[in-house]
């Protein structure tokens, strides 16, 4: 087990070793290991050579036949050949977990033989992903309660706290994410935002399409050029804050798209207090929202009517063609210099394994003042408490 310590209200995870196998991917066949490691996980040359060397990198050809495989290891056995379509690599790596903001105990909210319903602290992911493995619900959850697996009926982004529905069997977490998925118009979620400025009194409804830059150069989705109409969500205020000039707003989404909630209060002008990426904190941030605003103001020029409360909800799609030449060559830039940005980072290195890692954690938001309050369905019926932030 991975040897976990909380310090300075983080939820640490030491380095620790994990064995990956992985079958090949049709785009890696007729390329050299090194080159798929290079081109796709970004590794440097030295580093591979060495994993090699000490047999930490190697394959398995002909890995999904029993009796018929072979173990390749070794340099002069791996750099020049070619990856075949029936190869896995082997990879033990030393996995490096960025630590997590510490919140106490997971609370919980519901559970009987089949779910267990927890309140997700925010800053830390649903369910492995990335190099989050232990520092995830799920594992917490696993370690907390004592269970051997848990599966998620939904998903709450990383940065977002509130209701989260696990499975204890998997027949139960496939049975309500079936219901969630094929019954969306009869789910209802509930979430509260802290956000600046006084938001209008009454229950409003605003519909716009969803499309963001992220700072690794991507646009989502992917060329903008077949964006949903029906991304609405409803918002009325709870309480404001005269002398923080800040409000509190239930937001129900009748659509889940990504980022909904977070972009939506952007573009009318009442950002998530504490949200960056959609606030600006730096120079890179502030590139990448310029970049956003200025294709909202696209679609606002062309749309009017979703630059406010209103809107009717649409059917079927738009096509705005925003993926042109200018476009590529700025999110390439910001690509490359955000690439720069975290390299620079990295200014420690790891004595086991010799790779770059962060001094510091860095992390955009480990947690923005967005929380999941209420899931409603059938018979189900899941609320919080009030988290602490939204008393003002």
């Amino acid at each position: 087990m991975s040897k976990i310590i909380i310090e300075n209200n983080y939820r640490k995870v030491l380095p620790y070793y994990v064995n990956l196998e992985t079958f090949i991917k049709g785009r890696w066949q007729g390329r050299t290991l090194l080159d798929v490691f290079l081109s796709d996980f970004g590794e440097s040359e030295q580093h591979l050579i060495d994993d090699i060397r000490s047999e930490k990198l190697y394959i398995i050809a002909h890995g999904n036949k029993p009796g018929m495989s072979a173990t390749l290891k070794g340099v002069d056995s791996l750099v020049d050949r070619k990856l075949h379509p029936k190869d896995v690599i082997c990879h033990s790596v030393h996995r490096h977990e960025p630590p997590i903001p510490y919140h106490g105990e997971i609370k919980t909210v519901y559970e009987d033989d089949e779910l267990l319903v927890v309140d997700k602290p925010s800053g830390a992911p649903t369910h492995p992903t990335g190099n989050y493995y232990v520092n995830s619900v799920t594992e917490m959850v696993k370690q907390q309660f004592g269970l051997d697996a848990v599966w998620p009926c939904h998903r709450l982004d990383k940065v977002t706290s509130g209701v989260l529905i696990l499975g204890k069997t998997l027949a139960a977490g496939s049975r309500i994410l079936k219901l969630i998925q094929i019954h969306k118009d009869q789910t209802e979620k509930t979430y509260l935002a802290r956000v600046v400025g006084n938001f209008p009194d009454g229950r409003h409804q605003y519909n716009c399409p969803i499309f963001a830059v992220n700072l690794n150069g991507y646009l989502v989705p992917g060329n903008a050029d077949g964006i949903p109409l029906d991304s609405t969500t409803i918002f009325e205020k709870v309480a404001y804050s005269v002398s923080m000039d800040q409000s509190v707003v239930r937001c129900t989404p009748i659509t889940g798209k990504f980022h909904q909630i977070r972009i939506h209060l952007r573009n009318l002008g009442f950002p998530i207090v504490n949200d960056l990426f959609y606030r600006g904190d730096s120079e890179l941030v502030n590139r990448k929202l310029a970049i956003e605003e200025g294709l909202y103001d696209r679609l606002f020029e062309k749309y009017p009517e979703f630059r406010t409360f209103g809107t009717t909800i649409g059917d079927g799609e738009i096509n705005l063609h925003l993926l042109d030449e200018k476009l590529r060559d700025k999110l390439d830039q910001l690509k490359r210099d955000h690439n720069v940005f975290l390299k620079q980072k990295k200014i420690h290195y790891c004595n086991e394994c010799q790779r770059e890692i962060f001094n510091v954690e860095y992390k955009l938001n480990h947690d923005i003042w967005l929380h999941a309050l209420s899931f409603k369905y059938d018979k189900y019926e899941f609320v919080t408490d009030l988290p602490e932030w939204a008393n003002i």
